[in-house]
């Protein structure tokens, strides 16, 4: 055809032909280079307009220096972590994201390739734009298009993320251009991929957490570490950032979709382009594409305050209230300085901001909890055979269940092992930490630690002084009222030592001599030194000898913990250092102070050792399986409201409480749930059990405590100044006459016993001699009637035998005569 066209064109048939064809030729070529002249005017004109445009567009921009630039793009949310203080990862701060920052020099290599190859296989060549890929990005938001191919390189789409908003304009584009081409002259490659890896969104975790960066992303999808990530994994979670929440393979609440396959075929589109690119073989992209990536989801997993929710509720505040003191004395602000309401604005105002940073900043917070002695702990709160018949009590509508709360504490050094907020009713858990905020009244607890250790610092008891068990009335009572002393039920047993009067409990000794030493207020100061809010009321109470006073199991524990350290307090703590950035913050340093003398705590600690083996806890010490010198004591408040048994040896100290949030209900006993005591005892005791055989070496169960050198055999003798000593004397004087009249007036009456038993015996004696008698003269009788009875018959016997002979000679006479 053309060389018909050409043979033409060279021999025309006429000169008409020719000058036609001419004709068409000249305007053919002028339409086209007008055209072409027209279309270069237009492209410049198109070209002037839209750099015109663009300077429109950025004009009001600031250009950010490079220093700026480089910190706001590498300034991004971390999660902050809690961690037991045996090492072991508990969970993160609560926060709507989950972000784990990691260099990219630990990042498989497979990820690397499957985002270049996915989302900018240019990245080492362009300076951060692409021009022809922004072209049509720009021309398909201009007209509409469904086709979206997407224009940004990973450098814009970390100015997006760091710099921009997600506004959908021309304007947000021509800024993220414009700061993309900075920050390629800001920071190299490595260090945009970098930031990059961890500021890109993978959508959602298995606890249905928002995760962001490609650790998080590889902890919460699959369980394994972005460095150990295998093709298929590597080129699934590359795929997710062009559409986060659409790719996610799970809902907000952490359950996997039951469709994931459009997350599956953006996997294999990934692999395609990987192979493309050239950054795998064939061998490695089939073995890929075919792999069933589903199995290697993780299953739906319960969020940290799920599982341990005292822990990180009580973890959160504590540190929050640390990291809040830590900001104020920063700003270099002096709280003494301060009014009480500007004081109270400022703490609220620096604990917001406190909360913002532990949210996103990236903080490392050490317990002291050993994990396996805190979670065995859990396990008697759990069982509901621990708990009474009357589990549940309903008051203004409410229900409360029978709770129960407990706390471990190392004895030397302060640390909280391990502890029981609240009992687990249907498996869960409520908000009220009992174990750190649960004020009750400790009832007989208070009697070591009050009356009998500020009686024996004073020498006015030893454990051999003796006191008398009786009637008694309050001599003093802040209500002026002059009660008589609770003796719950018990009969009164007289004199007594105070060791017996610990071991049982008895509530009139205690009360006896703590109004005798009537020195309340300096002896509710040993409390306030340990950190116990005692009232203005209760400072001036006869009843503070039998615990009215209001504290918490991790204060009372703590309490017993100064008498197994001989006398010194350390403050119980939870938190035991915070890292920031690198730097510790905050690292733990309990307060110390010496309350007791060693000799005091010792006496007191050796009494308490009675408690278990012959006093109030034998049936917690039935039940007791760990070896080891204990100390321990129980307590019960009026109307059987809270329940008490707390158990040291020289190492640890564990505090447990019965009863229920409402002060109105009472403990209830039976129906096979045993005694309202023996329940508590028997949540001590298994969790005691348990935790000695999670971690055995945390009990130190060799260890004794060791009589000091100031303790000698004068302080176990009756040596103190008690003044019921001479009343003692006499009531043990008119004990012993009272038994020796008793013992006259048992003999009186033995004697007249015998002489009635003797009386009874010689009237018993002759009665049977009379008996015999009659007996032996019926006998004689009898035997001489039978005596003569048989001399007649045998007379009459020999009378007829005599008869018979003398008839015999007269028949034998006549046979003669016949013969």
């Amino acid at each position: 055809m053309l060389q018909k066209i050409r043979d033409l064109w060279n021999n025309p048939t006429s000169m008409k032909a020719r000058r036609y064809a001419n004709v068409i030729y000249d305007v053919s070529w002028n339409v086209l280079l007008l055209t072409i002249i027209s279309v270069v005017l237009i492209g410049f004109l198109g070209a002037g307009i839209g750099v015109g445009y663009f300077a429109s567009l950025v004009k009001d921009m600031p250009t950010p220096a490079y220093k700026t630039m480089t910190s706001q793009i590498n300034t991004y949310t971390s999660t902050s972590n809690i961690y037991f203080g045996s090492g072991e990862r508990i969970g993160n701060y609560t926060t709507d994201e989950v972000r784990i920052p990691i260099p990219v020099e630990k990042v498989s290599p497979y990820v690397v390739d499957a985002l270049l190859a996915t989302e900018d296989v240019e990245f080492y060549e362009h300076d951060g734009v692409v021009p022809k890929a922004t072209l049509r990005a720009i021309l398909q938001e201009a007209t509409g298009s469904e086709d979206r191919t997407g224009g940004s390189t990973l450098t814009q789409q970390l100015i997006k993320n760091q710099m921009l908003t997600n506004e959908v304009s021309f304007e947000r584009k021509a800024k993220e251009i414009l700061l993309a081409l900075r920050l390629e002259k800001a920071m190299d490659k490595d260090e945009i991929l970098n930031a990059y890896l961890n500021v890109v969104s993978f959508g959602r975790n298995s606890m249905g957490r928002n995760i962001s960066g490609i650790e998080a992303a590889a902890n919460g999808v699959f369980n394994t570490s972005a460095e150990k990530l295998t093709l298929p994994q590597a080129a699934f979670l590359a795929g997710i950032p062009k559409n986060p929440f659409f790719y996610t393979p799970y809902y907000q609440g952490g359950v996997i979709k039951e469709d994931v396959s459009g997350a599956v075929n953006r996997m294999k589109t990934v692999l395609n382009r990987m192979y493309v690119a050239g950054k795998i073989t064939q061998e490695e992209y089939d073995a890929a594409y075919n792999y069933d990536i589903t199995q290697d989801f993780m299953k739906t997993q319960s969020k940290p305050r799920d599982k341990y929710p005292y822990v990180i509720d009580e973890a959160e505040l504590q540190t929050r209230q640390i990291v809040t003191d830590y900001l104020i004395k920063q700003d270099g602000i002096n709280v003494n300085d301060l009014e009480p309401k500007e004081l109270k604005e400022i703490k609220s105002s620096y604990a917001k901001r406190a909360h913002n940073m532990l949210r996103q900043g990236g903080f490392n917070i050490q317990l002291t909890l050993d994990k396996k002695i805190h979670e065995a702990m859990q396990q008697p709160a759990k069982n509901a055979g621990n708990f009474g018949p009357n589990q549940y009590v309903k008051e203004n509508d409410k229900t409360y269940p029978e709770q129960t709360s407990s706390i471990m504490i190392e004895n030397k050094t302060g640390k909280v092992l391990g502890f029981v907020g609240g009992r687990y009713v249907n498996g869960k858990p409520d908000d009220l930490n009992r174990a750190f905020y649960a004020n009750r009244q400790i009832a007989s607890t208070a009697k070591p630690i009050l009356v009998y250790a500020s009686a024996i610092e004073a020498g006015m008891i030893t454990p051999a002084t003796q006191i008398i068990d009786e009637e008694y009335f309050y001599k003093f009572d802040y209500s002026n009222r002059k009660d008589p002393v609770n003796n719950e039920g018990k009969t009164y047993r007289g004199p007594v030592t105070v060791r017996d009067a610990l071991k049982l409990s008895l509530n009139v000794p205690a009360v006896k001599i703590y109004e005798e030493r009537n020195q309340m207020m300096a002896d509710t100061q040993h409390l306030v030194d340990m950190g116990i809010e005692v009232s203005d009321v209760n400072r001036n109470a006869s009843s503070m000898a039998l615990g009215v006073g209001e504290v918490t199991p991790v204060k009372l524990a703590s309490a017993y913990a100064m008498l197994a350290n001989y006398g010194e307090h350390v403050d119980p703590y939870l938190v035991e250092r915070i890292d920031y950035q690198g730097e510790t913050i905050y690292e733990a340093n309990p307060k110390k102070t010496r309350i007791y003398s060693d000799r005091t705590s010792y006496l007191v600690v050796d009494m308490l050792r009675d408690v278990f083996t012959s006093g109030t806890a034998t049936y917690a010490n039935s039940l007791f399986n760990v070896p080891g010198d204990w100390i321990g004591k129980t307590g019960t408040n009026n109307d059987r409201k809270d329940s008490y048994l707390i158990g040291s040896n020289p190492e640890v100290t564990l505090a447990v409480w019965s009863g229920y949030d409402t002060q109105l209900a009472t403990m209830q006993n039976g129906n096979g749930y045993g005694q309202y005591y023996q329940r508590t005892q028997r949540i001590w005791s298994e969790t005691m059990n348990l935790a000695y055989a999670a971690n055995a070496d945390a009990f130190n169960v060799n260890a004794r405590f060791k009589q000091p050198s100031s303790v000698t055999a004068k302080d176990f003798k009756d040596s103190g100044s008690f003044s019921e000593k001479k009343k003692v004397e006499e009531k043990e004087k008119e004990e012993e006459e009272k038994k020796k009249e008793e013992e006259k007036k048992r003999e009186a009456e033995e004697a007249k016993e015998e002489a009635e038993e003797k009386k009874q015996e010689a009237a018993a004696d002759a009665a049977a001699k009379k008996k015999a008698e009659e007996e032996a003269r019926a006998k004689a009788e009898a035997e001489a009637e039978a005596k003569k009875k048989a001399e007649e018959e045998a007379k009459k016997k020999a009378e007829e035998e005599a008869q018979q002979e003398a008839d015999q000679p007269a028949e034998e006479n006549t046979d003669s005569d016949g013969a």
